[in-house]
């Protein structure tokens, strides 16, 4: 379709920490982790449509020499996009993974102090729309953009997905199916689970992790399809009577799952699913029946922070993103099918492409990020308490 963490500290002494850290490239643990130092590119092949590394956009961005970008911490993006960006353009990425809302919570309290430290959003729905778009604070993405990356050969559907009302400000770059329940092999029989509905079985009682539905994270998408399916019953049914574990750590998630903590876990990102299933875990994703399939663009919408500090890099970044090289380095690091028809989805996949006229819960659409989720959150609230 998710880390929460709590800080107590004063207004002043916070701003102070903000500027500091805003003026100190690279003394983020995420932004240490996902900065790669900038080399010639001088020579790099690109392919069409890509920016021309040796061009004026490329030279001005190579001047001021960075480019901080945030989005997901899951998966490889904090290395791979920075690395790749880096080999072809001679431009550092300064990554800030974490949650959305961790660091729109940053980004809000350096703003009220006049900072401004960002220049490209990667993300998800939930903070994209209901923050960084009400907040005023993306800047007009369509007009950042090569035209010619947007025409309909380029795209699986025929044209590119925008997903905010003015169809120009936040570009959504996969959608997909994911499974998002994942069993261990060892606990969970073929044919144990095939509808959602068996997931109420007593048997399960007490033996579900899920990703808590109250976070800013794809969760509360898999409760929209429910409620949408079965009602409101069997929210509280699940998510109350069968006694799941709410986590908002998705390797956690994954880690307890293959050392039988738990027998399965539902609402996973697809990354760090791929991930966990790639070391050799005793780890299956599998497909239920009964609700309608979550179709969802995970940490893959793209956006420009209107008061960008770098923003020829900006440019640059965005351009790189939406072409062939650039998307295929950010969607194989997501481990999602791009919407883009030219490139393929790397390797096996537990996220699948939505099928033509099939019917689907559309989490990424405009009505479900700024109206149906909070009324969605308001109600797991009310059946799990805050947070």
């Amino acid at each position: 379709m998710s880390m929460s963490m709590k800080v107590r500290i004063t207004l002043p002494a916070a701003m102070v920490l903000l500027a500091v850290s805003a003026c100190s490239s690279g003394s983020d643990s995420d932004s240490a982790d996902g900065a790669a130092g900038a080399v010639p590119a001088a020579g790099k092949s690109v392919a069409p449509g890509c920016p021309d590394p040796a061009g004026t956009l490329a030279k001005a961005a190579k001047k001021e020499g960075q480019v901080v970008m945030t989005g997901t911490p899951d998966g490889s993006v904090r290395t791979d996009v920075p690395k790749a960006f880096a080999q072809t353009y001679g431009v550092k990425v300064n990554y800030i993974g974490g949650r959305n809302s961790d660091i729109a919570a940053k980004l809000q309290a350096e703003r009220k102090a006049g900072i401004y430290s960002h220049d490209v959003f990667g993300g998800g729905g939930n903070t994209m729309s209901t923050t960084y778009y009400a907040q005023d604070w993306l800047g007009d993405l369509k007009t950042a953009l090569d035209p010619g990356l947007l025409t309909a050969a380029n795209w699986r559907d025929g044209k590119p997905k925008w997903v905010d009302p003015e169809q120009s400000k936040i570009l959504q770059l996969s959608n997909y199916v994911d499974s998002g329940v994942v069993v261990n092999t060892s606990l969970v029989k073929d044919g144990d689970l095939t509808t959602y509905q068996d997931m109420l079985d007593p048997k399960w009682k007490g033996k579900i992790v899920v990703d808590d539905p109250r976070s800013n994270g794809g969760a509360i998408y898999d409760v929209g399809a429910f409620k949408q399916a079965y009602g409101d019953s069997f929210l509280k049914s699940l998510y109350v009577d069968q006694k799941p574990t709410l986590l908002t750590d998705q390797r956690q998630e994954l880690d307890d799952i293959a050392r039988g903590k738990y027998a399965f876990g539902m609402s996973l990102q697809n990354a760090e699913t791929e991930s966990a299933l790639a070391e050799g875990l005793p780890l299956k994703q599998i497909k239920l029946t009964g609700a309608p399939p979550v179709t969802t663009g995970g940490s893959s919408l793209l956006a420009l922070d209107n008061k960008a500090p770098h923003p020829n890099a900006a440019k640059l970044l965005v351009n790189w993103l939406v072409c062939k090289d650039g998307n295929k380095v950010w969607m194989d690091a997501l481990q999602v099918p791009s919407m883009r028809a030219d490139v393929p989805a790397a390797g096996d996949l537990g996220a699948s492409v939505p099928d033509k006229g099939g019917e689907y819960y559309d989490s990424y659409g405009w009505n479900v990020l700024t109206k149906d989720v909070k009324q969605l959150q308001k109600t797991m609230v009310g059946l799990l308490g805050p947070q």
